[in-house]
């Protein structure tokens, strides 16, 4: 497995996104439970899954409550959890992996290992990646739940396979533009999901964005000038992709018909989040096709963020943490945790991964993302990830995908703006 050290924490909308964005009411009052509960040990727990995947957790959720009298886990399935984590009361929350350095910097959640020993597992059970997910020097700090990278999505009517290189993307593109001037190989949005294409095109480059003294993200670097260069040539040089494109456009350009009477860009190829699958599969059908993301740079590497249950610092009490234990027991038993691939989540407990490896035509699209763990590359423990790398999302990648005239010498200004930036917001870390 390739391991690259960078940092991020993804901006709110990709956050939503991963967990899923949409619409949903929040579940109440965290002291509220059915009166059928009035006797059990209550395990309160928050996540962000607020779109089509918070079905498939609160399955399995009631299947637990449903299995046993003794404990009972009240969900919350809240669209601003994190800032609900840090005002409410709750024994148990999901995370994205980039931010539990900062929550056990911050003294919110503690390590979980002991949860691991209670029910039998170890970070054996679980993919490699998984270490570089969870693993703080003080311990574990949360059960990894899934990886979610970027995926290729691809329409079959229009190529057969999907594109492995850049090159194939340039010669996609050319065919497809001697037919029609409107179709594109792929599109590059200028927000949203691009912090992904920014740290798997640094990933794939082999460029290392941690600074020397492991505290801060080094961006002024001219490798990584020459790795984001490639989104810049990808638009104005190889026309692989049209200008112009907003926020999550790799998905909005994927999903036009340029038949229809918009007449927009339309592309064959879209990398971008997974949680786009029922969208994708609803629209195109047995013409959708699943690949893992294309080698852009030097080498072969994917980034994508992560989901992992974490214990809050404030539960001590044995029952409560023996009924934790016990949920963590069943929800990582396959028959269970293939619930959660079914939303389309890729999981990373082996014997799930198995599981769905054995039915792949149940979970096409978790098993194509699980085939990428080997070459994913895991963010380093860094505080306050995501306003380190704000800049970079906010600014600098806008500048290269939307002005065509950009020199490399205004790129590396705005690089050393960005770790600018990113120092001033490591200083703030608790233990300066």
């Amino acid at each position: 497995m390739k391991k690259l050290l960078m940092g991020t924490l993804l901006s709110t909308a990709v956050l939503l996104a991963a967990c899923g964005n949409g619409d949903a009411d929040t579940t109440g009052d965290p002291e509220e439970v059915p009166e059928e509960a009035a006797d059990a040990t209550v395990i309160r727990f928050l996540n962000g899954f607020t779109g089509g995947d918070g079905a498939f957790m609160k399955e399995i959720v009631d299947n637990f409550n449903d299995s046993q009298e003794a404990y009972f886990v009240n969900e919350f399935q809240e669209p601003e959890h994190y800032t609900q984590f840090r005002t409410g009361d709750y024994e148990l929350v999901v995370m994205h992996g980039v931010n539990l350095e900062t929550y056990s910097a911050d003294g919110l959640i503690q390590p979980i290992d002991g949860i691991l020993e209670d029910v039998g597992m170890s970070m054996d059970d679980f993919h490699p990646a998984a270490e570089d997910l969870v693993g703080l020097e003080e311990g574990h700090y949360g059960i990894p739940l899934d990886i979610h990278p970027l995926t290729t999505f691809y329409n079959k009517n229009v190529t057969e396979e999907a594109p492995e290189t850049y090159e194939d993307l340039v010669a996609l593109s050319a065919e497809l533009q001697a037919e029609n001037e409107n179709m594109y190989a792929m599109g590059i949005p200028d927000s949203g999901l691009i912090e992904f294409y920014t740290l798997t095109l640094a990933a794939q480059n082999n460029v290392d964005l941690l600074s020397e003294d492991g505290r801060y993200l080094d961006f002024a670097q001219e490798d990584l000038a020459d790795a984001l260069w490639i989104l810049h040539n990808m638009i104005y040089e190889d026309n692989i992709s049209p200008a112009g494109l907003g926020i999550d456009g790799e998905f909005h350009a994927f999903m036009q018909d340029t038949e229809g009477d918009s007449g927009g860009n339309q592309t064959a190829v879209a990398l971008t989040g997974p949680w786009y699958y029922q969208a994708v599969s609803d629209a195109y059908g047995d013409d959708l096709g699943i690949a893992s993301i294309p080698q852009l740079g030097d080498q072969v590497a994917v980034y994508g963020n992560s989901h992992v249950i974490s214990l809050a610092a404030s539960v001590e009490d044995e029952t409560m943490l023996e009924g934790i234990s016990a949920f963590m027991e069943f929800l990582y038993q396959p028959e269970n945790l293939s619930n959660w691939a079914a939303s389309g989540q890729a999981p990373l407990h082996t014997e799930t991964m198995n599981y769905i490896e054995e039915n792949v035509d149940e979970y096409p699209l978790p098993y194509q993302n699980q085939q990428m763990f080997d070459d994913y590359v895991a963010a380093p423990a860094v505080y306050q990830f995501g306003e380190q790398i704000r800049y970079m999302n906010e600014t600098v990648i806008g500048r290269i995908v939307r002005e065509e005239n950009l020199t490399r010498e205004e790129l590396m200004e705005e690089l050393e703006n960005a770790t600018g930036v990113a120092q001033e917001i490591a200083d703030t870390a608790p233990d300066q």
